[in-house]
């Protein structure tokens, strides 16, 4: 008897969760209006999240991971921008773009690993910043996060803001001064103050206490500086 074979079924459609992420994780914005002018304009080419963060957003800094875009739209152009570009460096590789004239040897120097004319064509903008990210790919490893160093039983912080403190404190390679925390948690316009940066320690620190922890710092000059979180 003749078999009859039932018809191939196509291959069922790529869920959201494993198509391929955005070259560009995270895009942080000093002018979030002509920001979203300039993520609609890249839409088409599927590099760019859809979404951008002002400057010291929370939610952006959580999402920071292998490559992130610092937007610098004319008019938001800051005396810091160097500043900014080596903080946001210590948690992700940065890509800056541009409006006008500026110094990129100061923002490469300060750490940036590109720095790019916002006008630059959309299909040539995706091209460098796809073969950006095809070069963090092979030639560094993810930076590894550090809250499981925390013990298992330390419920995370309710508020955003002391989730990324503690977060950064983890994860960074490196101490932080009290002036570039200032500066990374505050807004596109200003830096939090020392006061509510300390408030913040200060709150932290209670947290720790009764696991055997706390942030460690030394003063010096006036100048705090955070080396982490240890027991």
């Amino acid at each position: 008897m003749p078999t009859t074979q039932r018809p191939s079924q196509p291959p069922a459609a790529e869920s959201p969760a494993h198509q391929a992420p955005y070259p560009v994780d995270a895009v942080i914005s000093l002018g979030r209006e002509e920001t979203s002018k300039l993520l609609r304009l890249m839409r088409s080419q599927q590099v760019l999240p859809p979404l951008c963060h002002p400057w010291g957003s929370g939610p952006a800094y959580r999402v920071l991971l292998a490559l992130s875009l610092l937007d610098v739209p004319e008019g938001a152009m800051t005396d810091d921008l160097a500043q900014r570009v080596h903080v946001l460096s210590a948690l992700s590789s940065v890509v800056v773009l541009t409006a006008g004239p500026v110094d990129s040897t100061e923002l490469l120097r300060a750490g940036a690993a590109n720095v790019l004319p916002r006008h630059t064509p959309p299909r040539e903008l995706a091209g460098r910043l796809t073969a950006e990210r095809r070069w963090l790919a092979a030639s560094a490893p993810r930076r590894e996060q550090g809250p499981h160093l925390l013990p298992r039983r330390m419920a995370r912080p309710r508020q955003l803001s002391q989730q990324i403190l503690q977060d950064v404190l983890l994860s960074s390679a490196r101490p932080w001064c009290c002036h570039e925390l200032c500066l990374l948690l505050g807004t596109a316009g200003a830096p939090v103050s020392r006061r509510a940066l300390q408030a913040r320690m200060g709150r932290l620190s209670e947290r720790l206490t009764p696991y055997g922890l706390s942030v460690t710092s030394t003063v010096q000059w006036g100048r705090t500086v955070y080396t982490g979180i240890g027991g």
